[in-house]
């Protein structure tokens, strides 16, 4: 009877010991997630903030270099001066812009790619400042212009693959986590099992002992202090657990609120790769408008100099060289079409129709020309719509229609086209449906970018700059329908 006693008395205080060890190890252990957690996702925001300071000056110096706009220097080398902070920052921690990172890499890999990162965004940006400095030698096709861009490359290649590694990692973080967490609350389940055992056989113990010695008194008030204590212990048990509980519970009240900042970062940063795209797209626009300016401006020029040089000589030709003759006659034709060539190249690089004529006859002008193709019948349903859409849209929604023609003639194999511009309500649609090959979307989808090529993802990305929606729908045998829709001018009722 003794040994049973001293059981009953010693296990109580062991589960209790048992279960709060377990407890502080559980929250020691989740606090330590979550605080690397955290670290791991400042050093995130700091790789994404260096590739948009990186994004942003080259932008600005291809604008500066082209002399589109005229760029503060000191201003445009701070941007790479941050972003160089910020690669050192992950390598021996400090301030970002958003918050300190307190542990920074200790992986040597890491550690390997941030310092490969830093070392090419100084070099980055000394292949800018040699541009800044020196325009005429560095431009287009130059070496530095080369080796600039090839930098550019490097640092946004190294900085995704090096935040696609910080995301596994933290995934990795997140299942220990889980995994830990249920593996202590199975351990809890065990104890509270064993211990409501333990006091379901203690009942029983007392019970038994209270029918076999109801004469003896002082063993009778022994026992019930004995359950007078076990019920102190048990309302502290239930305290305690409540205590527990309502930290768990303000600790995912904190995980949440974490969590709906992150997503309100990410839409912030959905929105500035947005901006950055437009801009990108707009000094795309202004760089074929120059091409095609030197094409249409000094080619032009240098062709028809040629031609009349070869009328000159024809015409010195004497009677008896109507061999040299023919050849002349030949070779001014053939100048006559590299000219036309020349001038659509220019007219698709720039097309100066849509500022002369506007948007919607610009769109029937390519309608027109397509339908010269004997091959296709083409239908047009355009509505007058110039008035209804942004001056800066304009060049987008021509682009796109531009790219979607230029599709249907190369790979669609079609005989009828049909292309339909209408106003529903605060939006202008357009629809381009032809009944050729088609294809499965799915299976391109599934594909690399660099195996399905840019061009529907460059439409789509256009529209998505105006604030606009593109879809597509095609079908192997059965055609394609591509359809967006842009938003109307606010000034139009």
């Amino acid at each position: 009877m003794g040994t049973v006693k001293s059981w009953k008395w010693h296990w109580i205080p062991t589960t209790f010991f048992l279960f709060g060890i377990l407890s502080v190890v559980l929250f020691l252990w989740i606090e330590r997630i979550d605080e690397k957690l955290h670290n791991n996702h400042i050093i995130i925001c700091a790789i994404k903030d260096i590739q948009i300071h990186t994004a942003t000056f080259h932008l600005k110096l291809e604008e500066s270099v082209d002399g589109y706009s005229l760029i503060d220097s000191k201003k445009l080398l701070d941007l790479m001066d941050q972003a160089i902070k910020l690669a050192d920052a992950t390598l021996t921690g400090g301030e970002t812009e958003h918050e300190s990172i307190l542990e920074p890499f200790k992986d040597q890999h890491l550690r390997d790619s941030a310092t490969a990162i830093k070392s090419l965004l100084i070099k980055f940006k000394g292949y800018g400042l040699e541009r800044l400095q020196n325009h005429e030698k560095t431009g287009i096709g130059s070496v530095i212009e080369h080796k600039f861009e090839t930098a550019f490359k490097e640092i946004l290649s190294k900085s995704n693959e090096l935040g696609n590694i910080l995301e596994k990692v933290e995934d990795r973080y997140r299942k220990k986590s889980r995994s830990l967490f249920l593996g202590i609350l199975i351990v809890w389940t065990f104890i509270i099992t064993a211990a409501t055992i333990g006091l379901w056989r203690l009942e029983s113990y007392r019970r038994g002992s209270e029918k076999a010695l109801t004469a003896a008194n002082d063993q009778l008030l022994s026992q019930a202090e004995e359950l007078a204590l076990h019920r102190v212990n048990l309302t502290s048990l239930v305290e305690k657990r409540t205590a527990e509980l309502t930290t768990a519970n303000k600790l995912l009240a904190d995980e949440i609120a974490e969590r709906k900042q992150a997503e309100e970062l990410l839409r912030e940063t959905e929105v500035q790769v947005r901006e950055i795209s437009s801009q990108l797209l707009e000094a795309q626009e202004i760089e074929r408008k120059r091409i095609s300016m030197e094409l249409h401006d000094e080619l032009g020029q240098a062709l028809n100099v040629m031609k009349l040089q070869v009328r000159f000589i024809e015409k010195k030709l004497n009677a008896d060289q109507g061999e040299l003759k023919g050849e002349c006659e030949e070779l001014l034709a053939y100048t006559d079409q590299l000219i036309e060539d020349v001038r659509r190249l220019s007219r698709n690089l720039s097309p100066t129709v849509l500022e002369d004529i506007g948007l919607t006859a610009s769109l029937q002008w390519l309608i027109s020309n397509m339908s010269k193709n004997q091959a296709l019948k083409v239908t047009s349903d355009i509505a007058e719509i110039d008035e209804l859409i942004f001056a800066k849209n304009r060049i987008v929604i021509y682009r796109v229609i531009q790219e979607a023609l230029t599709n249907i003639l190369k790979h669609a194999q079609a005989k009828n086209v049909s292309f339909v511009i209408q106003r529903l309500d605060d939006k202008v649609i357009f629809t381009l449906e032809d009944d050729g090959k088609g294809f499965d979307l799915e299976s391109i989808s599934m594909k690399d970018i660099s195996e399905k090529g840019f061009g529907l993802r460059t439409m789509e990305e256009r529209v998505r700059t105006i604030d606009g929606v593109f879809d597509i729908w095609s079908q192997k045998g059965m055609g394609t329908r591509i359809t967006f829709s842009v938003p109307i001018d606010k000034g139009i009722s």
